[in-house]
């Protein structure tokens, strides 16, 4: 979808334009002398598509082969062999796409609990807090919980 042609050579190249894969395509293209691809099999997020813009038509999305991948476990020997459904986003931004415009956080005692694993004492949530602040803007307002300056525009809901 971008100006290069296949065949260039790139600094870069990230498989996958879901949640993680943007995030890092939007990292590296910061260097203004890094090129790099994103290559998503999934359809394009189009600004049109209600599937996607419109909270109320989530499970339209859901379960579609043009916007789930569909996955399925193994069957599960503790369900009675049954295998468990997982949607999956098919489209650039991957399952943020297709999750409702929902925003949630892990819970803070998760990440405090990763960090009693040895190696890991980094990742309890008063590590990750500065992280979580810088890539978003809360357009209520930053606080001691929130940031004000990231690219992920945040906005609470009627409740």
């Amino acid at each position: 979808m971008g100006g290069q042609q296949v065949g260039e050579r790139y600094d870069y190249l990230i498989i996958g334009g879901g949640s993680a894969g943007c995030a890092l395509a939007n990292r590296l293209s910061a260097e203004p002398s890094n090129s790099v691809l994103v290559l998503e099999a999934g359809r394009p997020d189009y600004w049109w598509d209600v599937f996607i813009h419109m909270p109320a038509a989530l499970s339209f999305g859901i379960g579609n082969r043009f916007y789930d991948w569909m996955y399925e476990s193994e069957p599960e020997p503790e369900m009675g062999g049954r295998r468990v459904y997982h949607a999956r986003g098919k489209v650039l931004g991957g399952s943020s796409s297709i999750n409702g415009m929902i925003f949630q956080r892990g819970n803070p005692m998760d990440y405090d609990r990763w960090a009693a694993t040895p190696g890991c004492q980094d990742w309890d949530y008063s590590h990750c807090l500065p992280y979580f602040k810088r890539m978003e803007t809360c357009l209520a307002g930053a606080d001691d919980w929130r940031g004000g300056e990231g690219p992920l525009k945040l906005e609470r809901g009627p409740a």
